[in-house]
């Protein structure tokens, strides 16, 4: 991978893309230049949310809420899981628990690509059972990105994780969100996937802090559900976790009451913008 790299000759695809972090991320990425796919197993909602955002109206739904900006030279589209196959570069945006039940339909068809994959998943914040205390099976490197890599098992392929600890709210198209108590993004991973990792961070404003020691360190830099890294008590391990540390990382807690705010405003606005035009549509229907 050359030194200086050209994100914009890259094709990325985002494996559950019409999810909070995979739209923020598609909208952040698409601004910055760079060509998108937005991957669903539910295509036309992934197209639904790509022809809002290309419009320049912005998307809100649920708790999904990009503002209005030009996007009149995005180069973003739908896709189904297969087009990740064209891809470049793959974010893995699903909840952990499903994600290699979703990678696994297409990856007979990634195999000896050189694909680099950027893993968002976070295995003690989202699990299929939040009871479980330790969501990767024994014999797997404790990590999502090791355990993703081993069960692809392809040697030209480069992984890094990123991204985890950060609020989708926080990301964009303009630029970090007014929220955010700081812009570094931590990233783990091989040489050829943290290149890319840097360069999709710094493309939508943030900074990347990369922790030397590649991938084989990246479960002292994990998280559980409330922010803190979860095997640094029982390893021995001493590593702050995000809004703790010296390096200025994005705090995945600390901006929640205002970002929980900024969710509420926006569903009462949305049901009262709606409530609005449903009562104009009635009060017609009645002239009629």
């Amino acid at each position: 991978m050359p030194k200086e790299l050209d994100i914009t000759e890259l094709k990325v695809a985002i494996l559950s893309g019409t999810g909070r972090m995979g739209v923020h991320l598609a909208a952040a990425w698409a601004n910055a230049g760079i060509d998108v796919i937005m991957c669903s197993r539910d295509i036309d909602k992934a197209r639904t949310i790509t022809d809002e955002l290309i419009s320049g109206r912005g998307y809100s739904e649920g708790d999904i809420m990009v503002p209005r900006c030009d996007a009149s030279k995005w180069r973003l589209r739908p896709g189904s899981l297969r087009g990740a196959i064209e891809a470049d570069v793959i974010v893995l945006a699903s909840p952990f628990h499903v994600m290699w039940r979703t990678l696994r339909r297409i990856y007979k068809k990634l195999m000896g690509k050189g694909k680099i994959f950027i893993d968002l998943t976070n295995p003690w914040q989202n699990t299929s059972d939040p009871h479980n205390p330790q969501p990767i099976p024994e014999g797997f490197g404790q990590s999502s990105v090791l355990f993703h890599k081993r069960l692809l098992d392809d040697p030209t392929a480069s992984w890094a994780m990123a991204y985890r600890h950060v609020y989708w709210m926080l990301i964009q198209p303009t630029g970090p969100s007014r929220r955010s108590n700081g812009l570094g993004v931590e990233v783990i991973g091989e040489d050829r996937a943290v290149q890319v990792a840097k360069a999709l961070i710094e493309a939508h404003g943030f900074r990347p802090v990369v922790r030397e020691g590649g991938i084989e360190i990246a479960p002292m830099y994990e998280l559980n559900f409330a922010g803190n890294r979860v095997f640094q008590s029982s390893k021995g391990w001493s590593y702050p976790p995000p809004g703790q540390d010296s390096d200025g990382l994005v705090s995945p807690l600390s901006a929640f009451s205002l970002i929980s705010l900024d969710i509420v405003s926006e569903k009462v606005r949305r049901s009262l913008f709606q409530g609005y035009f449903c009562s104009g549509c009635r009060s017609n229907a009645n002239q009629a």
